[in-house]
C-alpha cells in the first residue's frame, strides 16, 4: 500500500512538472494534486529535489524498458533497430519535456539535485556508445567514443534547429540522416586512423552510473544465433516454429525487463525448448544454455 501511494505521488508530481515546470510547482501543489498530507509526503521524500529524482528515474525506467523491448528477438548489430530505439527515446523525451525539466532543475539552489543532474548528463551518450560497440565491427572500437559524441551532438542540434523551424522535417528523417552520416564518419576516420578521445578515457568520461541499460551482450547474441537455427529447423507454416520463438523471446524479455527475473518461468520455458529435437543438440543451443545458466 505504501509503495502504491508513493508511486501515485511520483505520477501526480510528474504531471505537475510537465504542466507547470519544476520550479513553478510547489509542494502544496503536489499535496493537493496527490491528495496526501504533508506528513505523508515527507515520509516518502525528504525534499522536492528527491521527488524530482524519483520522477526522473521513472522516466528513465520507461525509456530502458522500451529500448530493451525493441531488441527482443532482434540482432543487436542491426542499425535499423538502433534507429527505432533512438526514435523511441526522442518520443518519450518530448512527451515528458525531459530536457526542459532538467534545465529547470539545474538552476535550483539544491546542490544535491544539481549533482544528480550532472551525473545523468551523459546518460544518452553512454547508451549510444554502448550500442555502437554492438553495431560496428571490432576494428572500429577505437573510434566509437568520438563517434558517439559526434552522433549525439549532431542529433540534438538537428532536433533543436528543426524545432526552431516549426518542425519542417520529421524526427525519423533526422534520425535516419544521422545514422547514415555516422556510418560514413566512422568508416572514414577508422580508415585514416583519426582519433581525438581515446577509449581509455571511457571510464572517466562515461562512468558506470545508476542509469545504464541492462543490455547483456552474450545473451543477446546467443539468442540471435539460436533464432537463426530455429528458423532453419522448421517449415515457415509449422506451428512449432512460432511456439519455439515465443519461448525464446519470453526468456529474453523476462531477463531484460525485470530486475528480479522469475527463474522458475525461465527454467520452464527452457525445458520446453529442450523438448525440440530439431535444434536441441546444436552448438548454438548448447552455447545459449551456458550463457543462460551463468545469469541465473
Amino acid at each position: 500500500m505504501i509503495n502504491k501511494r508513493k508511486e501515485q505521488v511520483i505520477q501526480k508530481a510528474h504531471e505537475l512538472f510537465i504542466e507547470k515546470g519544476y520550479h513553478a510547482t510547489s509542494i502544496q501543489d503536489i499535496l493537493n494534486h496527490s491528495r496526501i498530507s504533508k506528513g505523508s509526503f515527507y515520509n516518502y521524500f525528504p525534499s522536492k529535489g528527491d521527488l524530482f529524482k524519483a520522477v526522473f528515474t521513472s522516466i528513465h525506467d520507461q525509456l530502458e524498458e522500451g529500448r530493451n523491448g525493441l531488441l527482443i528477438g532482434q540482432d543487436p548489430s542491426d542499425i535499423d533497430i538502433f534507429a527505432k530505439q533512438v526514435q523511441l527515446v526522442m518520443k518519450i523525451n518530448k512527451k515528458n519535456k525531459l530536457l526542459q525539466l532538467v534545465e529547470d532543475a539545474l538552476v535550483s539552489n539544491d546542490p544535491d539535485l544539481i549533482t544528480f543532474i550532472k551525473k545523468t548528463k551523459f546518460t544518452l551518450l553512454t547508451w549510444v556508445h554502448e550500442r555502437f560497440l554492438h553495431i560496428f565491427s571490432e576494428d572500429k572500437k577505437p573510434y566509437l567514443l568520438d563517434g558517439a559524441i559526434i552522433f549525439t551532438g549532431i542529433l540534438q542540434h538537428m532536433l533543436q534547429i528543426n524545432s526552431a523551424m516549426n518542425e519542417v522535417i520529421t524526427s525519423q528523417q533526422i534520425i535516419n540522416y544521422c545514422t547514415t552520416l555516422i556510418q560514413t564518419i566512422v568508416e572514414d576516420v577508422s580508415e585514416k586512423g583519426i582519433q581525438l578521445i581515446s577509449p581509455d578515457h571511457v571510464g572517466k568520461l562515461l562512468p558506470v552510473a545508476e542509469f545504464t541499460d541492462f543490455f547483456n551482450n552474450d545473451l543477446s547474441f546467443a539468442t540471435v544465433s539460436l533464432k537463426k537455427i530455429i528458423d532453419k529447423s522448421f517449415a515457415a507454416d509449422d506451428p512449432s516454429l512460432s511456439n519455439a520463438l515465443k519461448l525464446l523471446y519470453f526468456i529474453q524479455e523476462e531477463i531484460m525487463n525485470n530486475k528480479e527475473p522469475r527463474e522458475f518461468l525461465i527454467e520452464s520455458a527452457l525445458l520446453s525448448l529442450k523438448m525440440c529435437p530439431q535444434f536441441n543438440e546444436t552448438k548454438e543451443f548448447a552455447h545459449y544454455q551456458t550463457v543462460l545458466s551463468a545469469m541465473l
